[in-house]
């Protein structure tokens, strides 16, 4: 399918569900909805779901680890490559996950005045995650130790990683990272629509909210631009 014709039915779609959220934001107000009485569904859902994933980026780490110590020449080398390829990605987008949960998990305690005791699990697991993603990049070099891929200490780790991948293993990281500036642009227009009609539906003004998400589109792009501009 076209390119142009995928991002146009992209922003139909994504018209037509802002569409329907407006439509139920202004005929049933958020103005009485008090968050506060399901802070302990959210806390004990965000809780097991941070737990879940630490857990499975863990049987991930170990999966790998035992497939690196056995021997295998032949196809069943390139198998197990692939293999292995598809555990570190699970792996790390499941710890990519924790960090973002765990600022939920943090701020609905703070905002909300509950359990000291759930800002503290918030902020530990957020550091555990934090060293378990760490100690999974470094899986990289022992994956393939015939290849000098940088350690993740080093500066510039992302420019070195780029750097000795190859043709085929960049264009795969490129179009991943094109797709998700794509697709980000699209959720912060998306999330400042949905936040002007959370201001008019409600007595509550984002609008720091919309000038903050606002801020981070305009650099984004700026940088994503300015950088392409001067290659």
């Amino acid at each position: 399918m076209n390119k142009n014709l995928q991002l146009i039915l992209q922003m139909l779609v994504g018209g037509a569900i802002g569409f329907f959220l407006m439509y139920w934001m202004l005929s049933s107000p958020l103005e009485g909805i008090a968050f506060s009485e399901y802070s302990v569904w959210v806390n004990g859902f965000l809780l097991v779901v941070l737990i879940g994933l630490l857990l499975f980026s863990f049987i991930r780490y170990r999966q790998i680890q035992r497939l690196l110590h056995q021997p295998l020449t032949g196809d069943a080398e390139d198998s197990a490559d692939q293999q292995m390829y598809r555990w570190f990605s699970d792996g790390t987008l499941s710890l990519n996950l924790v960090l973002p949960l765990s600022l939920v998990l943090v701020s609905v305690n703070l905002v909300l005045d509950q359990q000291l005791s759930l800002v503290v699990s918030g902020f530990v697991v957020m550091g555990v995650g934090l060293i378990a993603s760490i100690r999974f990049q470094t899986l990289v070099q022992h994956m393939y130790p015939e290849r000098k891929l940088p350690d993740i200490s080093e500066t510039d780790y992302a420019m070195k990683l780029l750097a000795a991948s190859d043709d085929g293993e960049k264009h795969v990281m490129l179009e991943g990272l094109y797709k998700t500036h794509s697709l980000v642009n699209m959720m912060l227009i998306v999330g400042i629509i949905l936040l002007l009609f959370y201001s008019l539906s409600t007595s509550s003004s984002q609008l720091f909210s919309i000038f903050v998400i606002t801020s981070i589109l305009m650099v984004s792009n700026a940088k994503y631009y300015l950088t392409i501009r001067n290659r």
